[in-house]
């Protein structure tokens, strides 16, 4: 199925995987257990009839698809453009149902208030979020994201996650097919399975691990 077939089934609120090759990367893998690197919402805005991946990232490959510029931090992309660009492997997993038009409209609110925020700076924040034990705990601080700390806050300002659990404390993991039931979801809200994207189309992910 190529990438023009399945795109109009991606809606808002899905989310999309990164597994990447840099060492940075492959650190975050190793800490987290996990095969996932980063992580990425969908958003398809109506004005511009495009699917957008909304992002915390360091790639610079890309410019912003709003304003034009590269930077590090919160960006948005053509999805379809990273689909050609990016160095690893890509998986979309669907929201179980179609969000409320409210929840939407919180999304992007949120968008607005974080809009070209850097990437984390702090580094010991980083660390906790993947680090469970003793003094592992985060205190919310949005001033500036990652990958992971954006997704969990939007879903929790849509009203999909509880926010018990401060989103600074979540990684790329978290949101795998592996660990994404322990998520506190609302409403009826769950992940579907991970599809694998490539260039050529998408197959299931049991194809390669």
């Amino acid at each position: 199925m190529l990438y023009k077939d399945m795109r109009d089934n991606l809606k808002t609120g899905d989310i999309v995987l990164f597994s990447g090759n840099s060492l940075i990367s492959s650190g975050i893998k190793i800490v987290t257990s996990s095969v996932w690197s980063h992580v990425g919402m969908i958003l398809k805005i109506p004005q511009y009839d495009m699917v957008f991946v909304w992002e915390s990232t360091t790639l610079t490959k890309l410019a912003d698809a709003i304003d034009g510029k590269t930077k590090q931090g919160v960006q948005l992309v053509l999805l379809s453009d990273r689909v050609d660009t990016y160095d690893g492997i890509m998986s979309v997993r669907h929201l179980s149902k179609e969000v409320s038009e409210h929840s939407v409209f919180e999304l992007m609110k949120f968008r607005q208030t974080v809009k070209n925020r850097p990437y984390e700076e702090s580094k010991i924040e980083l660390i906790k979020s993947a680090y469970d034990g003793w003094l592992g705990d985060n205190d919310e601080d949005l001033s500036s994201l990652f990958c992971s700390e954006l997704v969990a806050e939007a879903y929790q300002r849509m009203k999909l996650v509880s926010e018990k659990l401060p989103s600074n404390e979540y990684t790329p993991a978290d949101f795998s097919a592996a660990k994404s039931k322990s998520i506190d979801w609302l409403n009826g809200i769950s992940l579907g399975p991970e599809i694998l994207i490539t260039r050529s189309g998408i197959h299931n992910p049991a194809d390669q691990y």
